[in-house]
């Protein structure tokens, strides 16, 4: 445990260099820009458009910041070699990749947070509302940052930083449209043995889009907390499968 708890403390170091917590800066100015753009709708209509809105925003900086992290982490050291000296003392690969990993989830955690902390104060400032309902979305965030990072980790073992961005880029939009156009045009449009193997392709990739919440937490009471344990499940069934194909690869890598 010491061996992961030390290779994590080292990858939000690295993350501290890399000054990708200015993020939750760059995010504050985007939300207080958004602000005064909100429609002359009336006070609780104007708080569940800023809520959504935020909560969008929440989503594409939590990703791009889930991948940023990721897509480099085993690379990066295999090209400065220091991969090499860490291996060499008594660290499991196992122990390599779940540092690594929990690493790039605390370093999320903690700018979600101050990124929900801002939605919360903004909307109590602006509109004097106190919506802590925020925080079910950010969490929703959180999981899918999850998934992405998990996924990204496993590509990491074997891909170059250019090839895991783009596949990053391509799993996350193919996962979010999996509901509607993928089912078409891959299930209900296959037939026989194709109609199988869409089906098996279907399912074995994540639904991104049941991790958006901005509609629920934006407009309604939140989606509730038997949804939001089905989601906590769903995002640990998928974050466990690509961190055992991560290290089944790991595993064989010579290095």
């Amino acid at each position: 445990m010491k061996n992961v708890l030390s290779i994590a403390v080292n990858v939000i170091k690295d993350a501290a260099r890399k000054k990708v917590f200015y993020v939750v800066f760059l995010f504050g100015l985007a939300i207080v820009a958004l602000s005064p753009l909100l429609p002359t709708f009336d006070l609780g209509a104007r708080a569940q458009f800023l809520r959504d809105i935020s909560l969008s925003l929440t989503s594409l900086f939590g990703v791009v910041l889930a991948v940023i992290l990721s897509v480099s982490q085993i690379p990066g050291e295999v090209e400065r070699r220091t991969i090499y000296n860490i291996l060499s003392k008594p660290v499991s690969r196992l122990q390599y990749l779940v540092g690594k990993y929990l690493g790039i989830m605390v370093s999320i955690a903690a700018i979600l947070l101050v990124m929900g902390l801002e939605i919360v104060l903004l909307i109590f400032i602006r509109l004097h509302v106190f919506t802590p309902l925020i925080f079910e979305g950010v969490f929703a965030v959180f999981l899918e940052c999850a998934v992405i990072a998990a996924f990204c980790v496993m590509l990491s073992t074997f891909a170059t930083v250019p090839v895991n961005a783009f596949a990053a880029v391509l799993f996350y939009l193919v996962c979010h449209v999996k509901t509607g156009f993928l089912h078409q045009k891959l299930v209900e449009g296959a037939f026989g043995v194709g109609k199988v193997f869409t089906w098996a392709l279907y399912y074995v990739i994540p639904n991104l889009e049941d991790f958006n919440l901005s509609q629920p937490v934006g407009y309604g009471g939140g989606a509730g907390a038997a949804y939001m344990l089905r989601l906590t499940a769903y995002a640990l069934l998928f974050v466990v499968i690509f961190m055992v194909a991560a290290y089944l690869v790991f595993r064989s890598k010579d290095l």
